[in-house]
């Protein structure tokens, strides 16, 4: 039996599987297990917002900041995710999501609830898939 998010290659090798969403609510999601409050998702990489910066530079989490975009756009995606909030109030700049779909990125922007279950979709499909997920509002 393999540890949870390791799958075993042909040779034995180990190769992390792309994180599964589990669950979320209001300030929260559950990621293979594990609480979280407000994630990016980088290929199989998960990590929590900087949300002291965000509300420093923006005085609310609900923009992207620069170095989010930096992460969202590593690892070549072909697809970026961006959940919205439990009631999707965050609302991205036009300019951050123009600049993924000139690069031929699909982007998908739904409430939080929404994005989860196409994320769990989208990663058993195999391809390169990052995400932010933004757990208020």
């Amino acid at each position: 039996m393999n540890a949870p998010g390791v799958e075993l290659s042909g040779a034995g090798n180990k190769v992390k599987a792309m994180p599964h969403i589990d669950s979320t609510q209001f300030g929260e999601v559950v990621i293979d297990n594990k609480k979280y409050h407000q994630v990016l998702i980088i290929g199989e990489k998960v990590e929590e917002r900087d949300c002291e910066k965000l509300k420093k530079l923006f005085d609310t989490s609900h923009k992207i900041g620069n170095w989010e975009i930096k992460e969202l756009l590593s690892n070549n995606p072909e697809i970026i995710i961006i959940g919205t909030g439990q009631d999707g109030a965050m609302e991205p700049d036009k300019e951050i999501v123009n600049k993924f779909k000139v690069m031929s990125i699909e982007v998908i922007m739904t409430e939080t609830p929404k994005a989860i279950g196409i994320y769990n979709e989208k990663a058993k499909s195999g391809k390169r898939i990052n995400a932010l997920i933004h757990t208020t509002c």
